[in-house]
């Protein structure tokens, strides 16, 4: 059920058109017929920040749950609660491939953090949410660091060692190929051109150096260039300081429905306390923030400002986000 003060707040700017509730998982399959024709510019979605981050298995010696997990659910249960957009952090850790969640701390000379789900567990999330769900499915791989080099500095990964987790991946079902796939810019493709027949699953890869994606690029492997979300986080742990930067950002980047593919970046950062474990871990944190998106975001909106990717921490299967996802796509965007 929606928070009250989230009807309230939409009560005040919406009228004549009620909220929809009680999305079904296949929410978008299952509104195609409002979707289907739109570009995805035009569409809002959810998304999951640190998506792999729901479970520790394993990191250096100042990381734990409090400072580096950021979901408790995993990729298959944020699938089924709605989130379609997922920030994937590969790391190679004990010489496989697994999420992570990694920082260079300046002050102590090293990177710390920890190893989440494995991507073989990602894949078969993946695939398995897809059998039955002809639903879209955004990946977006990004900070990919070799864990097992020491620790007083990780490298990205070489051309090599994406090349390997590439072909991984192509253990992926329904990864979507386009036509023309090294040109498309993905975000002037209809809903309904990827998934009016099957699933599609899009991999976006932005590496911290140049790649060239080969032969992957005709398999369903993307440039972030191709998929270019508009992507500032607001680096605070203060609601009011991040609520006010990320609505900024929005008013700015977004004052037309075709001017910027916008992920809107609601997340809290922690500070150097936090991180040490003497306040909020990014758990409690997301607690805080999430119940605000549902009444400061709503003001903000028009039928020019919205966002596309509406990106949380700790994404629950309470049907909200779906709920407030459709809000937008039903009253503001076309």
């Amino acid at each position: 059920m929606l928070a009250p003060l989230f009807l309230l707040a939409l009560s005040s700017v919406v009228s004549a058109i009620p909220v929809k509730r009680a999305q079904p998982t296949d929410w978008m399959q299952a509104n195609i017929g409002l979707l289907g024709s739109r570009p995805l510019i035009n569409i809002a979605i959810p998304g999951s920040h640190d998506a792999g981050m729901s479970q520790i298995n394993s990191g250096t010696a100042f990381s734990n749950a409090a400072n580096t997990q950021t979901q408790t659910l995993s990729i298959g249960g944020q699938l089924s609660a709605g989130s379609r957009y997922f920030d994937i952090r590969p790391v190679i850790a004990d010489g496989l491939y697994s999420t992570g969640h990694y920082s260079d701390v300046t002050q102590i000379g090293s990177w710390q953090g920890s190893n989440g789900e494995s991507i073989a567990d990602v894949i078969s999330d993946i695939n398995s949410f897809t059998s039955s769900n002809n639903e879209l499915i955004i990946i977006n791989l990004s900070h990919a660091y070799d864990t097992d080099a020491g620790n007083s500095d990780y490298p990205i990964f070489t051309q090599a060692q994406w090349d390997a987790l590439f072909e991984q991946l192509l253990g992926i079902n329904h990864l979507y190929i386009d036509p023309n796939p090294t040109t498309v810019d993905l975000t002037t493709v209809t809903l309904a051109t990827f998934i009016s027949s099957s699933p599609a699953v899009v991999v976006v890869v932005q590496p911290d150096d140049t790649i060239d994606l080969g032969t992957y690029a005709s398999q369903g492997f993307y440039q972030y260039s191709q998929l270019n979300a508009y992507n500032e986080y607001s680096d605070t742990a203060t609601l009011s300081t991040m609520e006010s930067g990320q609505l900024a950002e929005l008013a700015a980047q977004r004052a037309t429905p075709t001017q910027t593919y916008f992920l809107l970046s609601w997340t809290l950062t922690q500070d150097t306390v936090q991180v040490l474990g003497l306040g909020d871990s990014i758990l409690t944190l997301a607690d805080e923030a999430v119940p605000a998106l549902y009444t400061a975001l709503p003001p903000a909106l028009s039928t020019n400002t919205y966002p596309n990717i509406l990106f949380i921490d700790n994404f629950q299967n309470d049907g909200q986000m779906v709920d407030l996802a459709m809000t937008i796509n039903t009253n503001y965007a076309s």
